[in-house]
């Protein structure tokens, strides 16, 4: 599949659940943060293979459940040195934790947060995990408690970003294996790390590419 270089932030077009999908994207490259709201559940993947033929018409066989989240941990645990962050429905709370824990990070709590659902606001977990030793810093739920959409994003990234940058032993990178439309592409960039994203949707992708050339030309 196709990789692009934009500046110093990278993005894959391709599926996680390849072989080697991530490896790929990141080369010698590790990530200070990672940061991922993938779909979820078993229905949800099914939907977006759905939505992927509609916009591309790419017909693929959606991913179990097991093996997507075992690619998206995986990833984690292969190129992710620092925090690990997960938005993902309420429903999966406990196998989240565990697959987490599972692939050497350590639980650090979980965030209320809320979606968007038509006219309403429903709940939604981010759940908190770093690499033995690195530590969140205080009141970090507290500020993140209650947010929803890019909201959530600027109040979890700044905190983080900053620590990784003062941190002689974790990268500026902010890795995204399930990227969409580039919000959190966006929340990289507004923090000053670098991005690198897998996203399988062609016609998705390309909104988190038009982010980061905004960005770099409003910089220039």
């Amino acid at each position: 599949m196709s990789i692009q270089v934009i500046g110093k932030h990278k993005v894959r077009h391709g599926d996680v659940t390849a072989p080697g999908a991530i490896a790929e994207l990141m080369g010698k490259d590790r990530a200070g943060i990672m940061y991922s709201d993938p779909p979820w559940g078993e229905g949800n993947i099914k939907y977006w293979a759905s939505i992927n033929k509609r916009h591309t018409g790419q017909e693929i066989e959606p991913a179990s459940l097991p093996s997507f989240l075992g690619a998206v941990f995986g990833a984690a645990r292969d190129f992710c040195d620092g925090y690990l962050l997960i938005e993902y429905g309420t429903r999966w709370r406990k196998e989240i934790i565990a697959l987490g824990e599972q692939h050497g990070f350590d639980f650090h709590g979980q965030v209320d947060l809320q979606y968007r659902s038509g006219a309403k606001l429903l709940p939604l977990d981010l759940i908190m995990f770093a690499r033995p030793g690195v530590n969140y810093p205080a009141g970090y739920k507290r500020s993140v408690e209650g947010t929803h959409g890019y909201k959530t994003l600027q109040m979890a990234f700044h905190p983080l970003a900053e620590i990784v940058k003062k941190a002689g032993n974790l990268p500026s990178i902010a890795l995204d294996p399930c990227c969409g439309m580039g919000y959190t592409a966006q929340a990289a960039i507004d923090t000053g790390l670098a991005f690198r994203g897998n996203e399988l949707n062609a016609k998705r992708l390309e909104k988190t590419k038009a982010r980061l050339l905004k960005t770099l030309k409003a910089r220039a």
